[in-house]
């Protein structure tokens, strides 16, 4: 075996039988191809080692039923990154797992290079179904091409340290990306040395616990398959007494030539003593199954899964469009390279013969000008500055040339000042070169459900930017525009079916019945993998996003029904209006009128009355102008209705209160706005007359009524005063008076400033209460009085000052500080915070003695 580099000198035993076993079978020819996952070295080596021996078969680490799609993904009008989709079908909540491919990942170069050279191409892993129960990335998405084993290698964390490197990805660059493009075709020292680094690794982790990750079974199915591509003879290798489901027979179908077999370097050493009959291998050979002979996968002969075909058990895979976003590690991906716009643009400088010393001064001085160009103080001595930072560290680091943290490490130290990290524009040029903008395409109508082609021509035709996976902010006028209304719409649909394309910033919200003055629209917008992926899964709801929306709003309809909620019904009515569904107005309509005469919920009657009367005048901006005489005829009679319900409004504990208020107060706008509504107008304020004479009625709905009332006019000032002042007269109960003022002030909060009888009445109630009893109706009384406005909340401190003879100034008090002085407060009261905790006496902040101080106070005292 070739040790390319220093370190690897003292392989242990069992690796140097490996690497003579993997010699022997490069001999037998059978090439293996121990990659990193989305490694540009690596890209390079496969390519040369393809371009080298000429392989009938190429074999690649991915679920086996991805063999269906190599037509699509070996498509010239395929452009990465893309990702194949895999979904479990049968799941209510369907997992999800991602396959990426990016420009620079080696099994992308795999598939182009076999392409190119006639060999037929397959995929030997796990399938997707039997793979489910390993780990999650997160609730919903895991990567099928997790490298966890070697971010947590000893061995590999014990290399870092060596080599002054901060982690598993820095170790691999300084071993591998960080070597001349000559050395990188040379493909068997190469992969002598990606064999040794990740079975050094492998050797950290006993048999148990990769059997619990699903490594050995994976290991398995692949073995299994590389043995029916290449030996005919491969049964030989199978152990005396394994179970005799060992590997199968030669695939009598295969090209002949060479087999490469391109799979994760952490993976192939179980896979080289599988195949060798080596004693360590016995738990991978005893896993083996035996393929059955029409079982090779093989690709679909039409390049592609119809459109019209909905995925299945054994066939849940798509190909989608990826991005780089979802593709770098530093942002959570589970799998491969960080920074993939970084190893992107080295990937096309190897092929454009760049020397990687110039590629990555060119790439330092690019980010300096796009940071410049966007306003950071940035001039051509800084760039300089850095370009020989990053060449100094690269020397002092022992590599040939400045890799990914040596210039990440020269920007650092030369843009950054005052420990205040980097400013907007060179940040997100950074984030732009290294993270990566990019956003891969996949041919028209090929592996794609319908669903997601309409909405993607829905998107272009309404001239939505969806070329990449950027976040864009569009500002609509649906009021004044036709165009900006069908956008709104669209953008409402995709945000309602739970596509993540789209979210609703500002504007008004007919839906939730807020900012219905409003006039503009902001929405915000970006055509992600993750919004094609959630596509996917909806496609089985329908075709079209219009199918969709149809199958969701019939579901909410049937939960509408369930919860006996006209507010509920309404909100489906605005619903369908804003989504533009305007067929389903009338059917929704007839389920509000019964739904009106059997909720018996006042509050909800009301709240759905009244987003029914934001929708009518809303009619010309949604589209709905036919439909506004019908829509006001539900309100009014939901009123009618209402008129029934009003009487058991006052009959509620202190704690509905508040919500009984809302709604009488809500139940008036609403009359008020209908111009006193008829006959129903007169049944509720009879109904709102009755409760006020009734001794049943809350405190705090008395005081809302009899507010209600005075701004009304239904109440002269002389009845208005009298109210109050049996209900704060001196000795009743300060609780429930104080109750009766909350309510009076949520219905009429002006009356203490305009009427100045009801003044003096609040003022002698409060002023005569004993002091105990003022302190305990504090809170409460506080509570009340913030239904006032600031400016009213001044006034009224005005006339209390004038009254008791205070002066103003003593009472009205404004403190004004800068954030600065704010912040630099703050944190004075946390250092001081901080020398208490360290002195013993953390418990002072508390408000009582320390925990040192008093373990010596005397029992029952204090210290002191």
């Amino acid at each position: 075996m070739a040790l390319t580099h220093p370190g690897w000198e003292r392989s242990p035993e069992r690796l140097a039988r490996a690497a003579a076993s993997i010699g022997e079978l490069r001999e037998r020819g059978l090439f293996l191809a121990p990659i990193r996952h989305h490694s540009p070295a690596c890209a390079l080596a496969v390519e040369a080692l393809i371009d080298e021996v000429r392989p009938g078969v190429v074999l690649i680490e991915g679920p086996q039923e991805y063999t269906g799609l190599v037509p699509v993904l070996q498509d010239a009008r395929t452009r990465p990154p893309v990702a194949i989709l895999s979904l479990e079908p049968a799941a209510s909540a369907p997992a999800a797992g991602f396959y990426p491919l990016a420009a620079f990942s080696p099994e992308w170069v795999a598939l182009r290079a076999a392409h190119g050279r006639g060999a037929r191409v397959a995929f030997i892993d796990r399938s997707w179904l039997e793979r489910s129960g390993e780990e999650a990335d997160d609730a919903f998405t895991r990567t099928l091409q997790a490298e966890r084993n070697l971010a947590h290698s000893a061995t590999i964390a014990a290399l870092a340290r060596r080599f002054g490197c901060r982690d598993h990805d820095e170790v691999w660059d300084h071993l591998f990306e960080a070597r001349p493009r000559a050395e990188l075709s040379d493909w068997r020292g190469f992969f002598d040395g990606a064999f040794a680094w990740a079975a050094s690794a492998r050797l950290d982790y006993e048999d148990a616990v990769l059997d619990a990750d699903g490594s050995l079974a994976r290991e398995a199915t692949m073995a299994a398959h590389i043995a029916a591509a290449w030996s005919p003879d491969a049964g030989a290798a199978s152990d005396a007494g394994a179970a005799p489901d060992g590997p199968g027979q030669r695939d009598p179908d295969a090209p002949a030539g060479p087999v490469v077999v391109v799979t994760g370097a952490f993976h192939t050493l179980a896979i080289v003593e599988a195949l060798t009959g080596a004693p360590e291998g016995a738990p991978v050979r005893r896993r083996m199954p035996r393929p059955r002979p029409d079982s090779a996968p093989r690709p679909r002969p039409d390049s592609a899964p119809r459109p019209e075909s909905r995925p299945g058990a054994a066939d849940a895979a798509w190909l989608i469009r990826y991005d780089h976003e979802r593709l770098d590690g530093l942002r959570g991906y589970g799998a491969g390279m960080p920074s993939p716009g970084y190893y992107e643009h080295l990937w096309a400088a190897h092929r454009a013969g760049t020397d990687p010393a110039q590629f990555a001064t060119e790439l330092i001085i690019d980010i300096a000008r796009a940071a410049a160009g966007q306003g950071a103080a940035i001039g051509t001595a800084h760039a300089g500055v850095a370009v020989e930072q990053a060449i100094r560290l690269a020397e002092l680091r022992g590599r040939p040339w400045p890799c990914r943290t040596d210039v990440l490490d020269a920007l650092t130290s030369c843009f950054v000042k005052d420990d205040g990290g980097f400013d907007r524009p060179l940040a997100e040029a950074i984030a732009d070169y290294f993270g990566g903008r990019a956003l891969g395409d996949v041919p028209p109508g090929t592996a794609s459900p319908p669903l997601v082609a309409q909405a993607r021509r829905t998107a272009q035709s309404l001239r939505l930017s969806i070329d990449d996976s950027r976040r864009r902010t569009a500002r609509l006028d649906p009021r004044r525009k036709p165009r900006h209304r069908d956008r709104r719409q669209f953008l409402a649909r995709m945000e309602f079916i739970g596509s993540g394309f789209a979210a609703r910033l500002s504007g008004p919200d007919h839906v939730a019945g807020r900012g219905l003055d409003l006039i503009l629209e902001e929405w915000q917008y970006a055509w992600t993998p993750l919004v094609e992926s959630a596509l996917v899964q909806l496609s089985h709801q329908g075709a079209t996003v219009d199918a969709v929306v149809r199958v969701k709003l019939a579901v909410a309809e049937r939960a509408a029904d369930q919860g006996r909620s006209a507010d509920a019904v309404a909100r489906l009515i605005a619903l369908a209006a804003v989504l533009g569904m305007t067929d389903q107005l009338p059917g929704l309509s007839d389920r509000l009128a019964e739904m009106l005469d059997a909720d018996p919920s006042l509050a909800s009657v009301v709240a759905g009355l009244h987003r029914i009367t934001g929708l009518a005048r809303a009619g010309a901006e949604l589209g709905i102008e036919d439909r506004a005489e019908a829509l006001l005829a539900l309100v009014d009679r939901g009123l009618a209705a209402a008129g029934y319900l009003v009487p058991d409004l006052g009959v509620v504990d202190e704690s509905g209160e508040a919500d009984a208020i809302a709604t009488l107060v809500s139940l008036r706008d609403l009359v008020r706005d209908r111009g006193g509504s008829g006959s129903a107008g007169d049944t509720i304020r009879h109904a709102l007359t009755t409760m006020r004479t009734d001794p049943r009625t809350a405190p705090g709905v008395l005081g809302a009524l009899v507010g209600m009332a005075a701004v009304d006019g239904d109440l002269a000032d002389t009845d208005v005063v009298a109210q109050v002042r049996a209900r704060l007269t001196v000795g009743a109960d300060p609780v429930l008076s104080v109750r009766f003022l909350g309510g009076l002030m949520s219905a009429a909060p002006d009356l203490l400033l305009h009427t100045p009888e009801v003044f003096d009445a609040v003022h002698a109630a409060l002023r005569d209460l004993p002091a105990d009893a003022f302190i305990a109706v504090l809170p409460d009384l506080r509570r009340a009085f913030t239904w006032l406005k600031p400016m009213e909340t001044n006034r009224l401190a005005q006339r209390v000052a004038d009254r008791t003879g205070v002066r103003s100034e003593e009472i009205d008090v404004v403190v004004s500080h800068s954030p600065e002085a704010l912040a630099a407060g703050l944190q004075l009261e946390q250092d001081l915070i901080a020398v208490l905790a360290r002195d013993g006496l953390a418990g002072w902040t508390a408000g009582q003695p320390s925990t040192a101080l008093g373990a010596s106070a005397p029992a029952g005292g204090g210290a002191g």
